[in-house]
């Protein structure tokens, strides 16, 4: 069955509801747990109008009833362990229609894990469903029942499971039993925005599913460690922005969505697989999915000269706000947690805490780098809007409120306020799962010696003791001289006997910015759009292109020169994509293009000593090899480069990591040349568009098949895409036998394994010889193809006109089918692909997997993050059909449908 496929509608009847062991939530706790702190009055206007018939939600009579009310344990978030064994089952739970069950089969088909239905268990194991059950027995007995196969089920299924609870687990008895499991694995709440649930269900209105997500929602969250907010996919254009019950998030929901039925899930699945992957600490999950972005390999903090873009909470839903462009010059993402008029309540309102869940889910969709999460401990009455107004340091329950979520949320960083206790501090950490903490210490005022004095270094040594990761610590300016004075601590810091923490200090204001620019790593950044002081007044923040900007006009940076080597690179594209890049980022770089009919002509390159980087075209995608003195694992495996860096530092040449990072981090600096490392990206353009095509019900398995149509560098690219992705069942088809057979030799004498983790077995590559051949009996129907031979003529000779045999297109859930061939756009083969999308088929060509393997090349080049909505438009815009195909209205559609969505 289509893990896509929903289940039948219910009877309104039979839509989940909270049932008993919601109903018996006490008067108290429901008090509590619906106090707002910034909701108008007029938000619950309404609650007494709810029908008490079964085809509505729980009237508020019932939600009060004092039958056996479930127990609330306090600050159980902070008293939960967030790290767990890779192999842990998962527990998802949530109301109806928030889409744990599409999720939980995700998973399940992803990873191999096993996937367990709590409603079909509880018949499995009693013989009938939990309505005939409950119908038949009193209450009293239906709960010991209930409690009875929960234990089992949790009990039974400790490792390799994914368990998605419904509303019957959520029983008193199955409460606690969630508390205890949570101690030792996830149990992940799944939310979702009213809107969709309504819609979803096809029942009440939106403002009673907000009411009763609002009462839900305290009793969900004491029973999870984690939660999961399942962004909808389709836009919310129908909200009414001026209503106050709408959550400000709504209106940054991404601007373009695939059209494609069976892709309806495929972000939802991104983000969460990303998500699982992190809390389980999937090394080689992550990995994998970090390869695409090279940067991404490497820990924030341990490159120079990087940025964060601090964004607060309350400027997310202002009109005009686009996440990806506030994010791609930046190296993280920082949400700052502004909430407004906070209460001195121990747990956090539902509703702040479903809006900032539903921040963090959105703006993780349009970013690739991490995402900092900041709890400001001061907040100005009235908002930014009463600057005048001195702030309020909130109290330690309303902070640690919101520090908890935080933690639930499992972002990248978190930080903690340092002038906070020992033991809040502690409670933090000890929570904080894989989730690495900042020490962020913000002095109003400049300490007493300020930066040449003793308090900040005490105040470092604390956190260090504390066990934090980072430590922040920043003051205002009171001069020039301060900047200076910075320098000198970072320096005493650098020189302590025992290796220390990452260290970010600065000064602020704006005799401070100075010190921003040359701060080493993760530099507070703002950006043009989310500038709030008048252009009459001297600023305070600076942009990431500022800081860029001064780094090279103070010699801090050199100007650098990157080609593409070739013997005729003409046509190529890259020249515009990569300046027109280097140009919004405020990097001073240029991109040429070096045309040369021998392999000589590298000398010309190497000789030039502000020479950055180079792409390779062919002939010398492996004539170049011999010329090398290191080589990424991706190129060796592949036997081919696109990518040239210049190495002026050799760090460690009997090590190839070290290598590989030396490399990698010796950006922006002229000078002499040692030699050249050479890396591909074509594969990782190929297996991005992959990604983005594969639908969820096609998720590859064990059993996956894939098909490569070529034999020359760009189809070794194309295996080694599949392989990195998982599939282990390749096929090459090719006009030249040998050529063919050549291929699969190279590597099937390779002992490669990129998914160890999930059991995956040795991927093997195969030769179907014909296109008259039936599809391999033992093997299913592929469902990734990858095309790599020309569409167009070649040398007089006619174009090749391929297309993919009917018998070779039987898969029942379609595929991607990728055509690197680009003139003309519409190949014979998209044609026939597009033709067939009703059937699943899904058809990418060469611009999408240009762009793809640029992003990666940008940060190779540079070490910095690519604007990836700029250089796809680019390739767009700058496309020309040498043959006279009319591809206008085809790429300006594409043009129009424009994102920058990670794949």
């Amino acid at each position: 069955m289509s893990i896509l496929a929903r289940p039948p509608k219910r009877k309104l009847h039979e839509v989940e509801a909270l049932e008993d062991g919601h109903r018996k939530y006490s008067p108290s706790g429901l008090a509590s747990s619906i106090t707002s702190m910034s909701r108008p009055p007029s938000r619950r206007s309404s609650e007494h109008r709810e029908a008490s018939d079964s085809h509505s939600l729980p009237s508020l009579r019932e939600l009060h009833s004092n039958r056996g009310s479930p127990v609330m344990f306090e600050n159980s978030h902070l008293q939960t362990h967030r790290t767990f064994s890779q192999k842990a089952s998962i527990v998802l739970i949530g109301i109806r229609g928030t889409g744990k069950s599409s999720l939980a089969v995700i998973l399940a088909a992803t990873s191999g894990r096993r996937l367990i239905d709590a409603d079909r268990y509880f018949q499995q194991i009693v013989g009938c469903s939990r309505a005939t059950f409950k119908k038949e027995n009193d209450g009293f007995i239906y709960r010991q029942q209930e409690a009875r196969v929960m234990e089992s089920m949790l009990a039974d299924n400790q490792e390799g499971c994914v368990i998605a609870c419904g509303a019957g687990s959520m029983e008193r008895n199955g409460q606690r039993l969630l508390r205890e499991y949570a101690q030792t694995h996830p149990v992940i709440h799944v939310i979702r925005d009213p809107e969709s649930i309504q819609s979803y269900l096809k029942a009440w209105d939106t403002q009673k599913v907000r009411h009763f997500l609002e009462i839900s929602g305290p009793i969900y969250r004491s029973c999870s460690n984690l939660e999961f907010f399942n962004l909808s996919e389709t836009r919310s254009d129908n909200v009414d922005k001026d209503n106050s019950n709408a959550s400000p998030t709504h209106k940054i929901e991404p601007r373009s969505h695939t059209p494609i039925p069976f892709l309806t899930l495929k972000r939802v699945q991104r983000d969460f697989l990303r998500f699982i992957a992190f809390i389980t600490g999937d090394i080689a999950e992550l990995n994998s999915q970090h390869a695409s972005f090279p940067l991404s390999l490497l820990p924030v903090e341990s490159r120079t000269y990087t940025s964060a873009v601090s964004v607060p909470l309350s400027k997310l839903g202002e009109k005009g706000i686009d996440i990806e462009e506030l994010e791609f010059t930046a190296d993280a993402f920082e949400l700052a947690i502004d909430v407004a008029n906070p209460s001195a309540q121990p747990e956090l309102d539902s509703n702040i805490a479903d809006n900032i869940s539903q921040a963090v889910a959105t703006i993780r969709r349009n970013i690739i780098v991490p995402l900092i999460y900041h709890v400001e401990s001061y907040t100005t009455p009235g908002g930014t809007s009463s600057p005048t107004r001195a702030p309020v340091r909130c109290t330690d329950e309303t902070y640690l409120s919101l520090v908890r979520h935080g933690l639930r949320l499992s972002t990248g960083f978190l930080t903690v306020d340092l002038s906070r206790d020992d033991h809040i501090i502690s409670q933090i950490i000890s929570a904080s799962g894989r989730t690495r903490i900042i020490g962020h210490f913000e002095a109003f005022q400049p300490l007493p010696g300020g930066w040449d004095g003793d308090e900040y270094m005490k105040i470092y040594e604390r956190a260090k003791r504390l066990g934090c990761d980072v430590v922040r610590l920043f003051q205002p300016a009171e001069s020039a001289e301060d900047n200076l004075a910075v320098q000198r601590f970072r320096h005493r810091v650098q020189s302590l006997p025992v290796s220390g923490l990452p260290l970010i200090a600065y000064n602020t204001g704006p005799l401070g910015r100075m010190s921003r620019c040359f701060n080493p790593i993760l530099t507070p950044v703002t950006h043009p759009s989310l500038a709030t002081q008048p252009s009459t007044q001297l600023r305070s923040d600076i942009t990431a292109r500022e800081a860029q900007q001064a780094l090279y006009s103070s010699f801090a940076l050199d100007p650098m020169q990157f080609f593409v080597f070739g013997a005729n690179t003409t046509y190529s594209m890259s020249p515009a994509m990569h300046n027109t890049a280097f140009k919004i980022c405020g990097l001073p770089h240029k991109y040429s293009i070096h045309q040369s009919p021998t392999l000589r002509g590298l000398n010309d390159l190497v000789e030039n000593q502000y020479f950055g980087g180079s792409s390779v075209s062919l002939p010398y995608k492996t004539e170049c090899i011999p010329l090398l003195h290191s080589m990424s694992t991706h190129a060796r495996a592949i036997g081919a480069v696109n990518t040239l860096i210049p190495i002026r530092n050799f760090s460690d040449t009997n090590n190839l990591l070290l290598q590989e990072s030396s490399v990698f981090l010796e950006k922006s600096h002229a000078g002499p040349i040692k030699g050249l490392h050479g890396d591909n990206t074509d594969w990782i353009g190929i297996c991005n568009c992959i990604r983005r095509g594969l639908s969820p019900a096609n998720a590859v398995r064990p059993s996956s098949t894939g098909l490569v149509i070529g034999s020359g560098g760009m189809a070794r690219a194309a295996i080694y895409s599949m392989i990195h992705l998982g599939v282990q069942n390749i096929f090459v088809h090719n006009r030249t036998l040998a050529n063919a057979e050549k291929l699969a030799h190279h590597y099937n004498r390779q002992d490669l394994h990129p998914k160890e983790a999930h059991g995956s077995g040795r991927p093997t590559v195969r030769i179907v010889a014909s296109l008259s051949d039936p599809w391999p009996a033992d093997f299913k129907q592929p469902t990734v193809v990858v095309s790599c031979i020309p569409a167009h003529s070649i040398g007089g000779q006619p174009a090749p006109n391929f297309h993919m045999p009917t018998q070779w297109l039987e898969s029942p859930t379609g595929g991607v089918i990728i055509d690197l061939a680009y003139k003309p756009l519409n190949t014979p083969l998209m044609k026939q692909t597009r033709a067939l999308s009703h059937r699943g088929w899904v058809a990418l060509d060469g611009l999408d997997v240009l762009p793809e393997q640029g992003f990666a090349q940008f940060e190779l080049f540079t070490g910095r993050r690519a604007p990836r909505r700029v250089m796809r438009s680019i390739v767009l815009q700058e496309y020309k059909d040498d043959e006279g195909n009319d591809d206008h209205d085809a790429i300006q559609d594409r043009l129009q449908q424009m994102d920058g969505q990670p794949s």
